[in-house]
């Protein structure tokens, strides 16, 4: 049986192939209430018309924050959300809000897509993230001339713990963002390419490659 270094935060999703040693070599720390740019973006939480999230930890965080906020959340039953893709959508659903749009190709780009093909013209687009977020779909909604707000939600920390797992004992290496490619690059020094090495998504994918060449 073959032996799975997991490195995401959260393994639940992933299909069980073998043995899998989790090790959550990042950590997602959410921002404070406290912080200017986070308050004032939610003290607008009734006047979006779209609320986009590109991540389940997006959707958790948020939720866990409006909850603080909000005694009752039913003023967000009329908005449009948007899923980066299905395991994002899900979490939104569980939250008790399906999302209208779900990107097939799980990817910012993706989201571009779905959204191009909307009349945003009186949007006022939502858009929590973490900080390190991609600039792709911000530059999109500023080309469009789309009136939006962007906060960085929470932060994404390397998160290297003692004992680290002994390579030469995997078989498999599942990298689940840009995060952990860089966050195993500075704790091992190297992408050890003998090993099979699986990737979630297509911009984790050219993380990897960049430093593996």
């Amino acid at each position: 049986m073959k032996t799975i270094l997991y490195l995401g935060t959260d393994p639940t999703y992933f299909p069980e192939e073998g043995n899998v040693i989790h090790y959550p070599i990042i950590r997602i720390v959410p921002r404070s209430l406290k912080d200017p740019e986070l308050k004032s973006a939610l003290d607008d939480l009734s006047e979006y018309t779209h609320l986009i999230f590109t991540s389940k930890n997006a959707v958790r965080i948020f939720f866990e924050h409006a909850k603080k906020l909000f005694s009752d959340l039913s003023f967000l039953e009329g908005k449009e959300f948007a899923a980066v893709g299905k395991v994002t959508a899900e979490h939104l659903s569980l939250e008790g809000f399906a999302p209208s749009i779900i990107a097939t190709e799980e990817t910012q780009e993706g989201l571009i897509k779905e959204l191009s093909s909307l009349d945003l013209e009186d949007a006022y687009v939502f858009f929590p993230r973490s900080s390190l977020s991609r600039p792709v779909l911000l530059d999109f909604l500023q080309q469009r001339g789309v009136r939006h707000q962007a906060c960085d939600l929470y932060d994404t920390l390397a998160h290297p713990i003692e004992p680290r797992p002994d390579l030469n004992m995997i078989d498999e290496i599942v990298f689940t963002s840009p995060s952990t490619v860089e966050a195993f690059y500075a704790l091992f020094g190297f992408i050890p390419k003998e090993k099979k090495l699986v990737v979630s998504g297509p911009i984790t994918e050219e993380a990897l490659k960049r430093r593996i060449s």
